[in-house]
C-alpha cells in the first residue's frame, strides 16, 4: 500500500470536531478491536467478479483525519475479503480542502484515480463534468436486503443517475438541557410542534438570558441556517425541498415550516437575539454556554460540547415531528470514476466500503455513525450510549441530503437565507419570499439543464 500525504487538517469548519467526533465512544477501545467488533471474516465476502490482480488508485481525505493505524484496519479488512486478494489499494491522501480541485485537475489531465472519497454536494458538478461512474446499474445487481441496507440520504440521483453510496452519517436531531428542562418542570423534550409552543415560552427568560433556541440564519457564509432550520420542519410536513428533480419551495408544508418559525421566533420570542446575524457556530456556543435548553444540530457536536462545558448535562432526541417525521443528514461518502481501469474491481471495494463488515471497520475508525444500517457498532454504543438515539433515527429514515441533487448550491443557499430573513422582518409575507426564492431556484436549475 501507498500514501502520498497524511497531514491531519480539519475537513470542514462545522465538522471541526468531528474527526475527534463521539471520541468517548471508543475511549475504551483498542485499535486491534475494531476488526473484532464488526465481526469481519473474509469468507463471508461474496465470489469477486476479479480474476487478476489490479491496483486502484483511490483519492481520500479520511486518513489524514483517522490515522494511517485506523486506515490500515479497514485496508487489512478488505485484504481479508476473497474479493481483497486480488485488489491493490494505492491512496492518494490529502486533507479534505484540497480534494475537489485536485480531482477536478486530475480528471482533466485524464487522470482521474479509480475511487473518490465524495462530498454530497459535489456529486452535481462532478456527474455534469463526466468524472463519475453512474452506480445504478452496480446497485441493481445487488441484493434487495444489502441495497434496503444503505442509509438513502446521500443516494440523491442527479438528472436520472446515482453517484453516490454512503460511508458514514451525521444526522441532526435535538439536544436538550436536562436541568433546564427540570427545572421548568418537564421530565422529557418535546416530540412535537404543539408540544414545542407549550414548552418552549417556559424554557425562555429574557431577563436571565435564557432562551428555548438560539439560531443561526445570518445572511452570509456558509448560508445554512435555512438548511439546518427549515428543510427539516418541511421534511416533518411531509414534503421535500426538491420534487422530481425541480425546486419546491412553494409547497404547502413549506409554507407552514417558514410561517411556524416565524411565530417561534417573532410571536412566541423562543429564540434568543441575534436569529439574522449568527451563524450556526453561535448558535452553538449558546446552547454550549447553557443559554439556550434546546438545539438542533448534528450528532458531531456531542464531542465538541463534552470538551467546552464539561459540566454541561446533555441528551439527545429526534427533532419534533409534525405530520411526520424528517430530518437532515451529512457524512463521508464514495463514489466510482467514469474512467476507472477496471471498474468491476472498484465495485467491489466500494461494495465492501459500504457494506455491513467494511462499514462498521470505518464507522468505528471514523468515530461517526454508519451509511450501512447493518453496520455492527455495538462497542461504540456501550461506550456512549446516547448514540443509540441517532443510529435508531438512521435506520427510521426520512434521512434527506438534497443538497447533493442541487446545482450551485452556495448560490441557492445565498438566495433562500437572504428571503428568510426578509419574511423574518417583515419586509416579505412568508408566501413572497419563497416564492421569489423558488423562482431564481428555477432559473439556476434550468441554466443546469434541468
Amino acid at each position: 500500500m501507498s500514501d502520498s500525504k497524511n497531514t491531519r487538517l480539519s475537513r470542514r469548519t462545522f465538522l471541526k470536531g468531528s474527526a475527534g467526533a463521539i471520541a468517548a465512544a471508543l475511549a475504551a477501545s483498542s485499535l486491534p478491536s475494531l476488526a473484532k467488533a464488526a465481526n469481519i471474516v473474509g469468507t463471508q465476502y461474496e465470489i469477486p467478479h476479479v480474476a487478476e490482480k489490479v491496483t486502484l488508485r483511490w483519492i481520500e481525505w479520511i486518513t489524514p483525519e483517522i490515522s494511517e493505524e485506523k486506515m490500515q484496519t479497514v485496508l487489512k479488512g478488505f485484504a481479508a475479503t476473497d474479493a481483497g486478494k486480488n485488489i491493490e489499494i494505492e491512496r492518494i491522501s490529502m486533507p479534505f480542502a484540497q480534494i475537489h480541485d485536485t480531482v477536478v485537475a486530475q480528471h482533466l489531465a485524464k487522470k482521474t484515480p479509480d475511487i473518490l472519497n465524495m462530498n454530497g454536494p459535489w456529486q452535481v458538478e462532478f456527474g455534469d463534468m463526466g468524472i463519475l461512474e453512474p452506480l445504478d446499474g452496480y446497485l441493481a445487481k445487488e441484493s434487495k436486503d444489502w441495497v434496503d441496507a444503505l442509509v438513502k440520504g446521500p443516494m440523491q440521483p442527479w438528472k436520472g443517475k446515482t453517484y453516490l453510496v454512503p460511508l458514514t452519517s451525521i444526522p441532526f436531531l435535538l439536544y436538550f438541557n436536562e436541568k433546564k428542562l427540570a427545572d421548568a418542570g418537564f421530565t422529557k423534550p418535546p416530540t412535537t410542534w404543539a408540544e414545542v409552543e407549550a414548552m418552549a415560552p417556559k424554557l425562555t427568560d429574557p431577563a436571565k438570558n435564557t432562551y428555548a433556541f438560539a439560531s443561526g440564519m445570518a445572511a452570509k457564509s456558509p448560508y445554512n441556517g435555512p438548511e439546518i432550520e427549515l428543510f427539516p420542519l418541511i421534511y416533518q410536513g411531509d414534503d421535500t425541498v426538491l420534487k422530481d428533480g425541480k425546486p419546491n419551495l412553494t409547497s404547502p408544508a413549506a409554507v407552514k415550516a417558514l410561517k411556524w418559525y416565524i411565530k417561534l421566533v417573532n410571536d412566541l420570542k423562543v429564540y434568543a437575539p441575534g436569529v439574522t446575524t449568527n451563524i450556526e457556530k453561535d448558535k452553538l456556543e449558546a446552547f454550549g454556554a447553557e443559554q439556550t435548553a434546546l438545539m438542533n444540530s448534528n450528532v458531531a457536536h456531542v464531542t465538541v460540547l463534552q470538551q467546552r462545558n464539561a459540566n454541561l448535562k446533555f441528551n439527545l432526541a429526534p427533532l419534533p415531528s409534525d405530520a411526520t417525521f424528517g430530518t437532515v443528514l451529512t457524512g463521508w461518502n464514495t463514489s466510482m470514476a467514469a474512467g476507472g481501469k477496471d471498474k468491476s474491481a472498484s465495485w467491489e471495494f466500494v461494495r465492501f466500503l459500504a457494506g455491513p463488515e467494511g462499514n462498521a471497520l470505518m464507522t468505528l475508525a471514523a468515530k461517526h455513525l454508519p451509511g450501512n444500517n447493518k453496520a455492527d457498532i455495538g462497542e461504540m454504543i456501550k461506550a456512549e450510549p446516547r448514540l443509540q438515539v441517532p443510529l435508531d433515527i438512521l435506520k427510521k429514515g426520512r434521512t434527506y441530503m438534497e443538497g447533493a441533487a442541487m446545482p450551485n448550491q452556495t448560490e441557492c443557499a445565498r438566495i433562500f437565507t437572504e428571503q428568510v430573513v426578509e419574511a423574518l422582518s417583515g419586509k416579505k409575507t412568508p408566501e413572497d419570499a419563497l416564492k421569489f426564492a423558488n423562482d431564481e431556484w428555477v432559473k439556476i436549475f434550468a441554466t443546469a439543464g434541468m
